[in-house]
């Protein structure tokens, strides 16, 4: 089941919906013109990483893939809950989403992704209903102003669709259109969220996407969407956690035929385990852990094995 290839266009689809949660938590308090470089940049890595990367992993670098796998699961936990403030028991969404996550990973690959595949298009109409209801408050001056907003976790956020190319999938077309839209969506929530509340106020506001829709008026009416904001990213987190899960599986499988469905629960308990403190660690040791584990080797280790089949091709 973790060995069966994707269907590309079923695998970026769900790696888009995975990135909106982390997406809408973090940059909508990044400066606009940053979100842009980054995603643009990210989005070349990952499409060369996915171009190169077509063979499994050594076994050690398996192991390794599956142990920050398991940190990132935990990470994307802690955070799943902060869209939900007046929730008294923290762990509550957390665990309820680890399990239902690996529910949907312990299937398989092609599991995962048909499940996150038809969540993309429901996100994606959430997202455009609100950020279009933001827009008649976009203050166009304002994006033009300097803004210092919190950088640390643009990396992280906009690398959230290279585990996918862990994962076994049929080659065809190169996505780049999912990589240019999902840069210019995120680019988005950050110009929006920026041009509504004001480049400082969403420098300086964790979460600032999250507080901007709270606070958006309907013919001068002020409605309340936080609960529509906070069930899309509830669903991008299980979609972020379901896609960690299913890749921790097939790197188990890597390891040994039949590790991948035990693998998957371990991660997962193992990820619930950790949520309490992995948002200690600094979001640059994310990223650098994200850069080298996710993009890095892969690009190294399937260049050197094309490499090596050219050599042997007579």
């Amino acid at each position: 089941m973790f060995s069966r290839e994707i269907e590309g266009h079923s695998l970026w689809a769900w790696t888009a919906a995975a990135a909106a949660a982390p997406i809408a938590q973090f940059l909508g308090s990044a400066p606009w013109y940053w979100t842009l470089a980054v995603g643009l940049a990210a989005g070349g890595v990952w499409l060369a990483v996915q171009h190169v990367a077509t063979e499994p992993l050594p076994k050690a670098l398996a192991a390794a893939e599956w142990i920050f796998l398991i940190y990132a699961a935990a990470v994307a936990a802690g955070w799943s809950g902060a869209c939900w403030p007046a929730v008294r028991s923290g762990w509550v969404i957390p665990v309820v989403l680890l399990v239902l996550s690996a529910c949907a990973a312990e299937g398989g690959c092609r599991s995962g992704a048909r499940c996150g595949a038809v969540l993309f298009w429901f996100l994606a109409g959430l997202f455009v209903i609100l950020v279009g209801f933001a827009l008649p408050d976009v203050r166009g001056q304002q994006l033009l102003q300097p803004q210092h907003g919190h950088l640390e976790w643009i990396t992280p956020a906009l690398l959230v669709p290279a585990p996918g190319a862990l994962l076994p999938r049929r080659q065809g077309r190169s996505p780049w259109l999912w990589a240019v839209g999902l840069a210019l969506c995120a680019t988005a929530v950050s110009a929006v969220t920026a041009g509504v509340l004001s480049p400082a106020q969403a420098g300086q506001t964790p979460g600032a996407f999250y507080e901007m829709v709270r606070g958006l008026r309907i013919l001068g009416v002020t409605e309340r969407f936080e609960a529509v904001v906070a069930g899309a990213m509830t669903i991008g987190w299980f979609c972020l956690m379901s896609l960690l899960l299913t890749a921790a599986g097939h790197m188990a499988e890597t390891l040994h035929p039949g590790w991948g469905r035990p693998a998957v629960w371990l991660a997962a308990l193992l990820a619930g385990l950790a949520s309490p403190w992995a948002g200690l660690v600094p979001p640059a040791v994310f990223g650098a852990g994200a850069i080298i584990l996710w993009c890095l080797i892969p690009l190294l280790v399937g260049k050197k094995q094309t490499a090596a089949a050219d050599w042997k091709t007579p």
